[in-house]
């Protein structure tokens, strides 16, 4: 039974198994199989498989999406920053009143404003 098999490969990944088809006069897919099959074959001759080499799109993905949380953050520090930017503004611009005790004599403090 022939299924149709779709998966990601890196170029490292993909310069390997072109450089294993090469070498052993076979094409790309070809190749593929028969890598698929030494695969099957070392793992059932009680090899173990270690799977946690990524590869370097899974770190592109990793590094983008680093990236994306970093500018994240500077534009919500830049949106503070602006916010305080405004309130000193504000704060500023007001008009500088004295204080009502320091400019009212001991007797007029029973005046109101």
């Amino acid at each position: 039974m022939a299924i149709r098999v779709s998966f990601t490969m890196d170029s490292e990944m993909s310069d390997l198994i072109d450089k294993f088809a090469k070498e052993h006069g076979l094409d790309r897919n070809r190749a593929i199989l028969e890598l698929i099959d030494s695969g099957f074959t070392h793992v059932t001759g009680g090899h173990p498989v270690s799977l946690n080499h990524k590869r370097s799109f899974e770190e592109y993905k990793e590094i983008l999406g680093s990236i994306s949380e970093m500018k994240q953050s500077l534009k919500d520090l830049s949106e503070e920053v602006q916010l305080i930017h405004h309130i000193i503004d504000v704060e500023w611009g007001r008009e500088m009143r004295p204080v009502p005790f320091q400019t009212r004599r001991w007797w007029e403090f029973w005046k109101t404003p």
